[in-house]
């Protein structure tokens, strides 16, 4: 079920858990993008703070968004994992094969949603984050 979508991602609830998916568009400025991140916010921390039985996890899929952002956009994504982590929820933030970005989001997620949040190279490795709160071995990408 669809509970947002912008320019440049799309809001789903598959199986009680949230599943915000970005993606690249050469033609959006990185305002535009930023603008569509405060709109992500919006949507991801009201599903946060909303029922459980809704949604009891997130995935943030990067893994086809663009590999870096500017400061607007970053705090947007900071804000999204800690309204996770206030909830005492479990997101998962799945990472392209870039490693810049990988390193980008590693320490997003230390900084903003600690207790709550990983990192992950597959859509695998986010489920079994999601459910059984493991942390996968294999998230670095040579």
């Amino acid at each position: 079920m669809q509970i947002g979508e912008g320019g440049n991602y799309d809001i789903t609830l598959q199986r009680g858990v949230a599943v915000c998916r970005v993606w690249k568009r050469p033609d959006v400025t990185r305002e535009e993008g930023a603008r569509y991140a405060e709109e992500m916010v919006r949507t991801m921390s009201e599903t946060a703070g909303g029922l459980r039985s809704v949604a009891k996890a997130a995935v943030l899929d990067m893994s086809e968004a663009p590999t870096s952002w500017g400061p607007a956009t970053e705090a947007s994504l900071g804000q999204i994992l800690a309204a996770w982590e206030r909830n005492r929820r479990r997101i998962a933030v799945q990472m392209s094969d870039d490693p810049i970005q990988g390193l980008l989001l590693r320490r997003m997620c230390k900084e903003n949603a600690p207790a709550y949040s990983t990192a992950v190279s597959s859509r695998a490795d986010a489920e079994q984050w999601i459910e059984k709160g493991v942390v996968p071995t294999r998230t670095l990408r040579r």
